[in-house]
């Protein structure tokens, strides 16, 4: 049984489970947002005094639960109302929010991307859940970055060693750093939950050669994907490296994460696992779809007493990659 828990902005002795006023709701969230939102719409009739008074302060909290499990937990952003509308429409956003909110200054030098996350959260007051461990040392100067992109920064730089993608969640008001798995959550297929299906390809955002060159504008390397090159044509991003730090790994990771892409959307009966960084299995025929893919954004609506869910789906398991800051020797 769903519950929607709103309380004041200056405390939590009212609270309301308003749900029965509530009717629809969205939760949803993606892979390259820090935080995920909750939209819901509640009906107060202005001149029926028979349906209870709901405030829907800015700044109040709002939990939402399945049972006794908190799906969201999360502060109203902003509300709106019309004098020709019987419904107050509110936007919150869970903890994630504050993580492109706030700025810091940091240099980093040796400190693993598991370490650099507990000092921010430490710093800020954020309370620490599980980090992914990659045992990876940083060197980086962030002068004003976001939370986030010192965060993601760190995991991306990570990454490029470990072979691991990463990302972030809130469980309550704990931040968690995690990796992307292979476990589906869920099966979806025509004739069982599975009500519409997408699929689009293209090659428009590829790089299938990318040309290495040194501080002085030497070419040192060329490094290509010979049989993208035959099918689409040469689509060349070039590198250039400072001193002896080698960009290689990026080189490589550039032509990896830039090739044949395919962006998938399924419609399926709702599942509150389905969430941006896991993975579901798929199988119908029109489209061709099938076997496991990762999850990159996920939206879940209740309406009407029917619950349903829209994912954007990736073939690739990949994580939102960040370049902020500099390197100690004023590189990126």
């Amino acid at each position: 049984m769903l519950h929607l828990i709103q309380s004041p902005a200056n405390g939590e002795e009212n609270s309301q489970d308003i749900i029965h006023l509530v009717p629809s709701l969205t939760w949803a969230g993606d892979l390259q947002q820090a935080a995920r939102s909750l939209d819901y719409e509640v009906v107060q009739p202005a001149n029926d005094t028979t349906v209870p008074r709901v405030s829907c302060d800015v700044g109040g909290k709002v939990l939402l639960m399945d049972n006794d499990t908190v799906l969201f937990e999360g502060h109203i952003f902003s509300r709106e109302r019309h004098t020709d509308s019987s419904r107050i429409a509110v936007h919150c956003f869970d903890w994630g929010f504050y993580l492109k909110q706030n700025h810091g200054l940091y240099k980093f030098t040796g400190q693993t991307p598991e370490q650099i996350a507990r000092r921010l959260c430490n710093d800020f007051g954020i309370p620490a859940g599980s980090m992914a461990y990659t045992g990876v040392p940083i060197h980086r100067n962030f002068i004003g970055d976001t939370l986030y992109d010192i965060l993601l920064t760190s995991y991306t730089m990570a990454s490029r060693q470990t072979g691991k993608q990463y990302y972030i969640h809130f469980q309550g008001r704990q931040l968690y750093v995690m990796v992307r798995g292979t476990e589906p959550n869920m099966q979806i297929g025509a004739g069982t939950n599975l009500i519409g299906a997408s699929l689009s390809e293209s090659v428009e955002n590829m790089v299938n050669q990318v040309a290495v060159y040194d501080k002085n504008d030497n070419l040192i390397t060329t490094i290509a994907d010979e049989e993208a090159k035959q099918l689409y044509g040469v689509m060349q991003r070039i590198l250039r490296q400072s001193g002896d730090e080698s960009v290689m790994e990026e080189a490589r990771a550039l032509l990896k994460e830039n090739g044949y892409s395919q962006q998938i959307t399924v419609e399926c009966l709702g599942g509150t696992g389905n969430r941006t960084g896991g993975c579901v299995t798929v199988r119908e025929p029109t489209t061709g779809l099938q076997g496991l893919f990762y999850i990159d954004g996920d939206t879940h609506t209740w309406k009407n007493g029917q619950y349903f869910n829209k994912l954007t789906l990736n073939f690739k398991s990949i994580m939102d990659e960040q370049d902020a800051g500099q390197s100690p020797e004023g590189n990126r």
